[in-house]
């Protein structure tokens, strides 16, 4: 007889009505036998809860909240699940993902933390044609997330094992709060990579990463790797250096950001801004430019 373990999924949501109810079925189509599903809502004052009270299997907090952190903190302390995935409110599930989840996570094995790959669609729902580059190497490779950050949080499950010996999210962060959670997950468990389509991530203007430039999230983001880069003057600290510095340091940052506006000015058209922009970022860091720009499309050509 099969024994399926009981999941948890947890989904932190505030005025998110237009997707919710997408997110919602895409975990009731999983046909999981023993499925916990926790929506913490923040006090949505759109269409939320009326979508809400048309499934009465969820379990639902509607109550004001300090953020996205303090909602998944709400629903983790409630899920009684022995495997937890966060799912927010504008992602979804692919078929097959909760037992695909059950299939992999063995802590007899030593198996505690499975991630499956993602792909990215767009405000209706539709796949963009692109795909997260999910990706787990070690600890370390988290923390250098200079080097690119590829742990999606639709598609990552975890035994309540690494939530007990790791603790929740930090409530104090508003961006990179996932980054910060995997940081500590990592450093005492490893993930599993699956290779299988888990979950979508929505790219829309409304959403928390919409709102500043990938260079911007990478120097907010910065702040919260220095966290574990250990002692200062340590090896591990000066490893981190090192490596930080390598990749441009603060130059490769400032680099970043003028590159992001010169793809915005592209997008808007503005030739003029668009040279200025790529000329400056390529004069401040170019393997920046090389990196972020040229062999993105060179992979493309190359398919």
């Amino acid at each position: 007889m099969i024994s399926y373990p009981r999941i948890s999924v947890i989904t932190p949501s505030f005025n998110q009505g237009r997707y919710i109810e997408a997110t919602i079925l895409s975990v009731l189509d999983q046909g999981y036998p023993d499925l916990e599903h926790i929506v913490v809502d923040g006090g949505s004052a759109d269409e939320t809860l009326e979508i809400l009270a048309r499934y009465p299997h969820l379990t639902i907090i509607s109550e004001p909240d300090r953020g996205q952190a303090e909602a998944v903190n709400k629903g983790l302390r409630l899920a009684s699940g022995d495997i937890v995935g966060w799912l927010n409110s504008d992602d979804t599930y692919y078929p097959g993902a909760l037992a695909g989840a059950a299939e992999t996570i063995n802590p007899a094995g030593g198996i505690y933390i499975a991630m499956g790959r993602c792909v990215y669609i767009d405000e209706a729902g539709e796949p963009t044609g692109a795909e997260h580059p999910s990706a787990f190497v070690s600890h370390r490779r988290v923390v250098e997330i200079w080097k690119g950050y590829a742990i999606p949080n639709p598609a990552v499950f975890f035994h309540r094992t690494v939530y007990e010996v790791c603790g929740g999210l930090d409530e104090s962060l508003y961006f990179a709060l996932d980054y910060d959670l995997f940081c500590r997950y990592t450093s005492r468990f490893a993930i599993t990579a699956v290779d299988r389509i888990w979950a979508t991530y929505r790219l829309h203007l409304s959403a928390k990463t919409s709102e500043q430039s990938q260079g911007e999230l990478l120097e907010r983001s910065l702040q919260v790797s220095r966290r574990y880069w250990g002692e200062a003057g340590s090896i591990r600290w000066w490893r981190y250096q090192l490596s930080f510095w390598l990749y441009g340091g603060t130059l490769g940052i400032a680099a970043l950001k003028r590159l992001n506006r010169a793809e915005k000015a592209w997008q808007e058209k503005k030739l003029v801004p668009f040279l200025l922009h790529l000329i400056l970022s390529f004069c401040l860091f170019p393997p920046t430019v090389v990196r972020c720009l040229l062999l993105p499309r060179l992979k493309e050509v190359s398919r």
